[in-house]
């Protein structure tokens, strides 16, 4: 059977405010039913843990906190080998675990076939578990960016009941 195993990754450390933008993302999307079934994970601040991620999934979305040198707040989309070409010149917050991870991952001819990354321009990175006021507004877009890549690729929600 050669079935596309689908998943949404949420990275970021809660505890450092607009950084932890991916997990709050993965409880928000955790409020739904997903046909076909797709995984959340939570991937924290895990760095190259996450490699292990890359082998298992083919479709992946990750959501992340990015610096893309724009506003707070600012959302974009990247797909593919775009991802790694941001890279070079712009940063995640967690350039040194995503990108490692990322260019292994390609090196071992493990990266999902499609893989889209959704970031997140962060306002304000402070020991804070709650996120800026800026950040916090733009949950639901974030969450409907990955419920409508998700129905791109075949996969219907519904919030719990």
């Amino acid at each position: 059977m050669n079935k596309t195993k689908i998943a949404v990754m949420g990275i970021g450390n809660i505890l450092m405010q607009d950084e932890g933008i991916g997990v709050h993302i993965i409880r928000e999307l955790e409020k739904y039913d997903f046909n076909p079934h797709i995984a959340l994970i939570d991937g924290g601040n895990m760095g190259m843990d996450l490699l292990s991620f890359f082998y298992e999934y083919n479709t992946m979305i990750i959501v992340d906190a990015v610096d893309f040198e724009k506003n707070p707040g600012f959302i974009d989309t990247i797909e593919n080998d775009d991802i790694l070409t941001l890279f070079t010149t712009k940063m995640s917050l967690h350039h040194l675990g995503l990108k490692d991870v990322l260019s292994y991952a390609k090196l071992l001819d493990q990266t999902p076939d499609d893989l889209c990354l959704i970031g997140i321009q962060p306002e304000k990175i402070e020991m804070e578990m709650q996120l800026s006021k800026t950040i916090n507004s733009k949950i639901d877009t974030l969450t409907q960016l990955v419920l409508q890549k998700l129905k791109t690729w075949g996969v219907s929600s519904n919030t719990h009941a």
